[in-house]
């Protein structure tokens, strides 16, 4: 069923279908059954310690805050695959995020990375990505 999952995601990705429709799709889908986990080691499994963690991204122009967006590390890569879809649909102010590479941004992030991870100022707007 995860390869089902990954396709509707693919098809909002690539604007052929809504995210209402995806939600329909995936609703109709029914719940995921876990699949085994092979465990290598004794290592928790949450050897990044993601639980309790957010990407936080805020656009400020002139000072005022437009866009808050709280994600938890352990959706942070749907989340974002969505979000830079619909994102500029809600808030036009999302388009002044097209040139960051969210997906070297996640590995940091995977690899543990915390803190502020970019922060780009242009003409009285900032745009800051951070890790807590």
């Amino acid at each position: 069923m995860r390869e089902e999952m990954k396709k509707i995601l693919q098809m909002v990705e690539e604007k052929k279908i809504t995210v209402e429709e995806a939600e329909k799709l995936l609703d109709a889908m029914g719940p995921e059954e876990p699949e085994p986990v092979l465990l290598e080691s004794e290592e928790p499994t949450d050897s990044l310690n993601l639980k309790g963690k957010f990407l936080r991204l805020r656009v400020s122009e002139e000072g005022e805050q437009k866009v808050q967006i709280n994600l938890p590390l352990s959706v942070v890569e749907v989340g974002l695959k969505i979000g830079m879809q619909v994102g500029p649909k809600f808030a036009p102010e999302m388009e002044k995020l097209e040139g960051i590479d969210f997906n070297e941004l996640l590995e940091a992030v995977k690899k543990g990375a915390t803190g502020k991870l970019l922060e780009v100022k242009d003409d009285g707007d900032l745009v800051e990505i951070y890790v807590d």
